[in-house]
């Protein structure tokens, strides 16, 4: 009986050491198997980060290296599997900056075409100031103060229109240079017309507003001559400034002889032309009238926007109203950055 106890004892102490060996070994199996199954984890996450992540960047590594490439090779480029939303996005601002690229080089041609149209021939501005003012003195010792006047106003119309550098001036000096204009077209024309600046007195602020350089005088010019040359008197000039709460809008309105519709059609159809380059009409409009209203439109687009520019509204025998759109006070970067600093300190 003893001996079948003392056996049973030992039995008991084989299974329990046989239970304890069996259980370290499915435990170790378990770690092995938690080992396996983190070392796959770990293995597809870093899969997933190659194809999600990695791959996306290169692509996108890839639309950069292509900025300066031509509009076929940007297509292609384009036809490519793009991997996840932001790299398509890329695409879009790809074509933006090609936009913005275009917009800059031909904002530079046509600037170079307005600098030509205005030097008239490679004048000598110092040459021409001198001899202008040595007339003017001359016109003060021999007391004739009205030619004085208008070669004084002839002087600062020329200094304004061929020496002043930059694109953008403010309002205020725009008008004085029509002033000048129109003080010579005046003493031309025997006083037949006149001119009137309107605006209200809560928008005074606008005289200091930055506009592109020589885009009212131009218009003033067309109406002198296209619209007022023909009448004997009465005639006038008016140059209207509103401002809204995001544009400044400049109505220049005569009234002279007009338009008949089929002609406005044709001019508004040519200022809204996309073509940049001037072509022969347009030149030999330039010859007789200074700067066409296309070259203004394309020139206010580059610089704006495709939401601004101009637009005509005539009627035969009653007179034109040209109304040019741009930003209401509107600041170069320059002037942005500095106003951002002085915030910042």
């Amino acid at each position: 009986m003893k001996f079948g106890k003392k056996l049973e004892r030992l039995l008991l102490a084989e299974m329990g050491v046989c239970l304890i060996v069996l259980l370290l070994s499915v435990s170790d199996r378990c770690s092995s198997m938690a080992i396996l199954l983190s070392t796959l984890f770990q293995i597809f996450m870093i899969i997933y980060i190659i194809v999600v992540l990695v791959h996306p960047l290169q692509a996108y590594a890839r639309i950069l290296e292509h900025l300066n490439k031509t509009e076929f090779e940007r297509e292609k480029l384009r036809m490519a599997p793009a991997g996840v939303p932001f790299v398509k996005e890329t695409y879009s601002l790809l074509d933006r900056y090609a936009a913005y690229k275009t917009r800059k080089n031909n904002a530079q041609i046509l600037n170079k075409q307005t600098e030509l149209t205005a030097l008239q021939s490679q004048i000598n501005p110092h040459f021409l100031y001198n001899t202008l003012e040595t007339i003017r003195g001359q016109a003060l010792i021999d007391d004739n103060e009205e030619i004085a006047k208008m070669v004084e106003a002839l002087s600062a119309f020329f200094r304004y229109s061929i020496s002043r550098k930059g694109n953008l001036v403010t309002l205020r000096d725009e008008l004085a240079n029509i002033e000048n204009y129109m003080l010579i077209q005046r003493y031309r024309f025997n006083n037949r017309f006149s001119m009137e600046v309107l605006i209200d007195e809560e928008d005074e602020e606008a005289f200091d507003f930055l506009i592109p350089r020589l885009i009212i005088q131009p218009v003033v010019e067309n109406a002198i001559f296209h619209g007022l040359e023909e009448k004997l008197e009465g005639g006038k000039v008016t140059i209207d400034i509103i401002v809204t709460d995001k544009n400044l809008i400049l109505m220049i309105s005569d009234n002279g002889k007009g338009m008949d519709v089929n002609t406005l059609k044709e001019l508004n159809a040519r200022i809204q032309s996309n073509n940049v380059e001037l072509d022969d009409r347009e030149e030999r409009n330039q010859r007789n009238t200074g700067i066409a209203l296309p070259n203004i439109h394309k020139r206010i687009q580059l610089l704006f926007g495709e939401e601004y520019g101009v637009n005509v509204y005539s009627t035969a025998g009653q007179g034109t109203d040209v109304e040019i759109t741009i930003p209401a006070n509107y600041k170069t970067d320059r002037e942005k950055d500095h106003e951002e600093r002085i915030v910042e300190n």
